[in-house]
């Protein structure tokens, strides 16, 4: 049998009333309540009657997420981060997957107090695409804008990391193994990063490569694990000095990692590698791989927070929220523990 909200508010030491104000985000509840309330619904596995709010309020409760696809890890596990975190917050999300379509990602923005209180897009939009207003009633969340525009004026809400501060770690990390020799492997679609774009002047005249996209593939797909193997078979051949590769993400990494293992190039003793997103195999790789953690969770706890502000009738100018990111360093710069590493990962 489903739990009700009065289980909840027992678990929680509240009163239903209590309960109703923290799912609604309402003001003037301490930080102590919200967390005991929140907690009793994990645990108990409530969800809120999204059907009854929504007559008592003229919303649907159902915001989208548009994003290009769900294949790559990275997007995955931040869809999953929103979802549980939106669910927290009594709405539920519509997956969008617009294949890198203009059209498709103007479709969804348009649904906004239709079929969505709220547009969340991860990545940036597309250059061709000018959203209408985002409001109170109809609010867009845009997550790693940063990755087209590091700077630039917003004009909506967006969350992005702080991809600069990410690339300096990154860089002093490899500057105290005394690297030299980098080859960058950026990303086949060519898009402007603000981390790769770090490394860049981290390491000023570092050949980059980028793998040309494969015919067989749409050309939106983000680079991926061939990709990095058709890079690193490159920087093989171009830079036989290379002392390191540095990838613009954990995609790129495994795939140039796979094809070092299969040439016999020890990592990290011949060749370091890095990469960028904290996907679960390059922690269960050989050699685990030094990357950037993004902080899933964190990001979609803040988006979320963005959304429930901006749904409660904040109407202030478009912000934008910067998360900090983690460097984990790993057995592909570190070497395993017993080669006199310093452990499997360790974050800092």
């Amino acid at each position: 049998m489903a739990p009700t909200m009065k289980e909840v508010a027992a678990r929680a030491g509240v009163s239903t009333k209590t309960v109703s104000r923290v799912v609604n985000d309402q003001p003037h509840i301490s930080a102590d309540v919200r967390d005991r309330v929140r907690r009793a619904i994990d645990d108990l596995g409530w969800a809120p009657n999204t059907h009854a709010r929504s007559l008592r309020t003229g919303r649907t409760g159902l915001i989208a997420l548009s994003l290009v696809d769900l294949t790559t890890p990275t997007a995955a596990r931040l869809a999953q981060a929103v979802v549980r975190e939106a669910e927290r917050r009594g709405l539920q999300v519509s997956i969008e997957p617009s294949r890198g379509r203009t059209e498709r990602i103007a479709q969804t923005l348009a649904s906004r107090g239709a079929l969505f209180d709220a547009v969340i897009h991860l990545g940036p939009l597309p250059e061709d695409l000018t959203p209408s207003c985002s409001t109170p009633e109809q609010p867009i969340v845009v997550l790693h804008s940063e990755r087209s525009a590091p700077h630039g004026e917003v004009t909506v809400d967006t969350v992005d990391n702080d991809e600069c501060a990410a690339a300096d770690a990154l860089a002093r990390h490899l500057r105290m193994l005394q690297v030299g020799g980098a080859v960058l492997l950026g990303r086949e679609d060519g898009v402007p990063d603000a981390f790769f774009e770090r490394l860049l002047s981290a390491f000023p005249g570092a050949p980059v490569l980028r793998p040309a996209p494969e015919a067989s593939r749409p050309s939106t797909h983000a680079a991926d694990r061939s990709a990095g193997r058709r890079a690193a078979a490159a920087a093989l051949a171009r830079h036989p000095d290379a002392r390191a590769l540095l990838c613009a993400d954990d995609e790129l990494a495994i795939g140039a990692l796979s094809l070092l293992r299969e040439r016999d190039v020890d990592v990290p003793g011949r060749i370091l590698l890095t990469g960028h997103g904290y996907i679960d195999d390059g922690q269960f790789s050989t050699p685990t791989v030094t990357t950037i953690d993004p902080d899933a969770a964190e990001i979609a706890r803040r988006t979320v927070e963005l959304v429930v502000a901006r749904l409660g009738g904040d109407d202030g100018p478009p912000r934008r929220v910067v998360v900090p990111a983690a460097l984990i360093r790993a057995e592909s710069t570190l070497g395993r523990a017993d080669d006199g590493g310093r452990g499997r990962t360790w974050r800092g």
